[in-house]
């Protein structure tokens, strides 16, 4: 990990269209970031909405709660060394 430039320009709240910055407020209010995967998808705001929509039911509570899907997740990051 540590200070890598991005091949894709990550996108700021200010750079975004209005539907992908309702994305981004809601992404603030419950994660307290928006993680540049979205930041880079903002370039394609359809894609961005469309995966908003596949990861919502997908890293929210059903058969285990979200915050352990998050703990999975970071932990095959940094299993991996990549920067989650």
């Amino acid at each position: 990990m540590g200070n890598k430039i991005s091949r894709i320009p990550l996108l700021e709240r200010g750079q975004v269209t209005s539907e992908v910055g309702a994305i981004y407020d809601v992404l603030l209010e419950q994660r307290g970031a928006v993680p540049n995967m979205f930041k880079a998808l903002a370039h394609s705001p359809a894609l961005a909405v469309g995966v908003a929509g596949f990861l919502k039911p997908l890293l929210g509570d059903a058969a285990l709660p979200g915050w352990y899907k998050e703990l999975v997740a970071t932990r095959v990051a940094l299993l991996h060394k990549c920067d989650y």
